[in-house]
């Protein structure tokens, strides 16, 4: 047996290889490309360690890259766990970083973005890579897939580097194979067999031909099978295309699901942390709570990373009985039950509803089953009338998935894309160029990349106008051009940036306003006809400030209101308005708010990064001190206080109204008075940063105050 082999199964506790790795683990461990396309949870993880394992043996790095931060740290704890004599490392973050300390490590767990980021940067250790492990390759076909194109095309044309990839059951996976000279492994193959159906009238009509009665006792279809799956003491998700519908759902099962919750306590506990999981709850942390308290939750965007991590470790161990949960699950973490129910195939696509891809109703059903615990999963689909039945049935249960296309013909991603290729090299040649394109998928499924070419020669002339580019038998990426590859951010961005930067305007909201104009930070906000008469209403109060003049004729941006409304939304967050609030406001919920902010605090240092290769001063510390309030959610004049470990903007601004408003002044702060605004287990840890030693008396009078102030508190309570 191969050495390999044997540490993977040693370490799994597994006797053999299943159908898939074995078909396998033949081309993995003789060094040569392969696509592995089969259904969710048939143990393509084992092919990916195999072929890492492989790599680090003839001591080579080893890459693994997929779509979730989530996934990325999922794939990344459990490898740690089973190969623990191996140095992991997981990169994720800056993307202005090739992430140097790296080569002191072995494996290396990141997402696509970040991988390319690390590409542009040139890190020298990329050249010990022996492979690459690319996850979920099927996501080629997203928005986010000419990233996915671009990695591989350039690892493919390195040559040395192995490349594993891996996807979902796709028709077209010979074309990956192909575009990858990759062999190519295709299976139907599950650990535990998945039956499909259709929910009509407390009647599933299942793909092998059986039908079964579901024995809830309410009339309620949803209701029912809930009652049904629960009564055989099995766990539940329902997945719902939004995350309003997501909520409603899991509000109008509470009831339900409670009556069979086992471990309340255990429940209590997770509620805890889930409130404690901001440091100022909203009503939906509280909403969240109270439904998990009784057994079910709802997992979706709207949520931060530590709520929806505390779901799913909650439901792993069985305490939370019901997830419901938007279709980004499907896609993620591992997170199986014994069912799946679909409880819409329709999704508002901008010009009404819209029925989902076979491809990702499959993601989600193939969420049904868990191996090692069920024989068998089910994956239904909830009809809303007998007419349905039938059409579901065909469409979606007998359906084959969709073929996955190349995106990186689009404007948008030859520009960003194209730059990054100049960036990176010396020069780069119209060869050099078209044996890129002549390498990538698009190239494989359209044949003729002269399309392409000439939308890159007017992307190339676009980039020379703009001056990141210079054009003369060769294309040479300027300064300015290599900068903006580096800071990973759109040509386009960058230029309105520099714009921007050589007419600057020093208000809140231009400034703002400036980045929310972006690619990146798209999709932009809903904005709803009751919305409109005060956001315009806004829009002339800060007509001035505001650096677009919307009341021009020649004015045509329909997404305006779109991008006021995120700057608003911004412009509350710098300011310290409670999360709730902008909840209530807005409708943008803790999770979609933090994505928001991640993007434009990137933003604003790549503005403040751009400033200062041209030199700007004035700006660039401008764009500094934003992106701290952006990051912080906090006026200027706390930025010295966030700086410490365990104050966020809410403590931050009652430390500042307590009187302490810098480090200097804590330094000199009465260990009481800290101890009656932040609580003394609080107040000692921030003197102790400060280098402050507590005296007995000292302490003595922290906790009398501490008590004095919570026997005030019960007084207001009572």
């Amino acid at each position: 047996m191969d050495p390999v082999v044997d540490l993977v199964l040693r370490r799994h506790g597994f006797t053999s290889l299943n159908p898939v790795q074995s078909a396998a683990a033949e081309y993995v461990l003789s060094g040569k490309n392969v696509v592995v396309s089969s259904p969710t949870a048939s143990g393509k993880t084992v092919v990916a360690e195999m072929a890492v394992l492989r790599a680090l043996k003839q001591g080579k790095k080893a890459v693994y890259t997929c779509p979730l931060r989530a996934l990325a740290s999922e794939h990344y704890a459990e490898f740690k766990r089973l190969y623990p004599e191996y140095r992991t490392a997981l990169s994720v973050g800056d993307f202005d970083s090739a992430d140097a300390w790296a080569k002191d490590y072995d494996v290396i767990f990141t997402t696509y973005e970040k991988l390319d980021s690390i590409l542009r940067h040139g890190a020298p250790w990329l050249s010990d890579v022996g492979v690459v492990v690319v996850d979920e390759v099927h996501e080629i076909d997203s928005e986010r897939g000419p990233t996915i194109e671009v990695i591989l095309t350039r690892f493919l044309l390195r040559g040395s580097v192995q490349i594993v990839a891996l996807s979902a059951t796709i028709p077209n996976a010979h074309e990956l194979a192909q575009w990858l000279r990759a062999e190519l492994v295709v299976s139907e193959w599950r650990p535990v067999k998945l039956r499909e159906g259709v929910l009509h009238r407390k009647t599933v009509l299942f793909s092998d031909g059986s039908v079964a009665e579901i024995k809830g006792s309410s009339d309620d279809d949803l209701v029912a099978f809930v009652e049904d799956t629960l009564e055989r003491n099995k766990q539940l998700l329902v997945f719902t295309m939004t995350r309003k519908n997501a909520e409603s759902v899991a509000r109008r099962l509470r009831p339900v699901v409670s009556r069979y919750v086992r471990s309340r306590s255990a429940l209590r506990r997770v509620s805890e942390k889930i409130l404690r999981a901001l440091e100022s709850p909203t009503s939906q942390c509280r909403e969240l709570a109270s439904c998990v308290a009784d057994g079910v939750a709802f997992h979706h965007a709207g949520l931060v990373s530590r709520q929806r991590e505390l779901v799913e470790g909650a439901f792993r161990k069985g305490e939370i009985l019901v997830v419901v949960a938007t279709p980004t699950l499907a896609a993620g973490v591992n997170l199986p039950a014994f069912r799946v129910l679909v409880h819409s195939v329709k999704r508002y696509g901008g010009y009404g509803y819209e029925a989902i891809p076979v491809r990702e109703y499959k993601q989600m059903a193939g969420r049904a089953g868990r191996p090692r615990y069920d024989d068998h999963g089910e994956a239904v689909i909830l009809a809303r009338d007998e007419g349905q039945v039938q059409e579901l049935f065909e469409h979606y249960v007998m359906g084959e998935p969709e073929n996955v296309y190349s995106r990186l013909g689009t404007e948008t991603a030859l520009r960003f894309h194209t730059l990054a290729l100049t960036a990176t090299a010396p020069s780069v040649s119209q060869d050099l160029l078209q044996r890129f394109f002549s390498n990538t998928f698009y190239a494989v499924q359209y044949g003729d990349v002269g399309t392409v070419l000439q939308r890159v020669e007017g992307v190339v002339a676009w980039l020379e106008e703009n001056g990141f580019v210079k054009v003369d038998s060769k294309v040479v990426a300027t300064d300015l051009g290599k900068r903006t590859a580096q800071l990973y951010i759109d040509p386009f961005t960058a230029k309105s940036f520099v714009d921007y930067i050589k007419k600057p305007r020093f208000g809140e909201i231009a400034f703002l306003y400036t980045l929310v104009d972006t690619v990146e930070l798209r999709p932009y906000p809903s904005v709803s006809r009751g919305e409109e008469p005060q956001l315009w209403q806004l829009a002339e109060e800060f007509r001035d400030e505001i650096p677009v003049d919307f009341h021009s004729w020649e004015f045509d941006d329909y997404l305006f209101l779109n991008k006021w409304k995120l700057t608003l939304i911004l412009h509350a967050w710098v300011n310290e308005v409670h999360e709730d609030d902008i909840l209530k406001q807005y409708d943008v919920s803790p999770g979609i708010l933090r994505a928001y902010v991640t993007n434009a605090e990137w933003l604003a240092y790549a503005l403040g990064e751009l400033s200062k290769l041209l030199e700007e001063k004035r700006v660039w510390r401008y764009a500094d001190i934003m992106a701290k309030r952006i990051h912080f959610g906090v006026k200027e004049e706390l930025l010295d206080l966030v700086q410490l470990k365990g104050v966020g903007r809410v403590r931050a601004r009652k430390l500042y109204n307590a009187g302490v408003r810098n480090l200097h002044d804590l330094k000199g702060a009465d260990p009481a008075l800290l101890a009656e605004v932040v609580g003394p287990k609080t107040a000692k840890e921030l003197l102790r940063q400060v280098g402050r030693r507590i005296t007995g008396p000292e302490e003595e009078r922290m906790r009398s105050a501490a008590l004095r102030d919570q026997t005030t508190l019960d007084m207001f309570t009572e």
